[in-house]
């Protein structure tokens, strides 16, 4: 017979593994993810320059009317309508039903 897992001996190795083997390279990947955040933490952060009162730029302004002119209108053309790009409806595959019918057995009689 096998031994169960709540034998001392199995439980006493698995103790030791743990403490021997994965528990050095479970600390030496923590002191990694530290040292990484650490680093990460010290790092200035980007300031973000928007002044809010400052006017567009005429480039800007140029662009936008170049792509304005390229773009043809059609008349009398729907506009493309917006529905929700959501998961689709999977529709499961049913199985092709049995055409063998057994007849229903009336009431059981005893055999003798």
């Amino acid at each position: 017979m096998a031994k169960s897992s709540r034998a001392s001996t199995l439980k006493a190795n698995n103790q030791r593994l743990k403490r021997n083997v994965f528990g050095p390279v479970e600390a030496a990947r923590n002191e990694r993810l530290s040292a990484k955040l650490l680093a990460l933490a010290a790092e200035p952060k980007p300031q973000k320059d928007i002044e809010m009162n400052e006017e567009p730029v005429e480039e800007a302004k140029d662009a936008a009317a170049q792509k304005d002119d390229s773009t043809m209108e059609v008349d009398g053309a729907k506009p493309a309508s917006k529905k929700p790009s959501g998961k689709k409806k999977v529709e499961k595959r049913r199985g092709k039903k049995s055409s063998i019918v057994f007849p229903t057995r009336g009431p059981k009689r005893n055999k003798k």
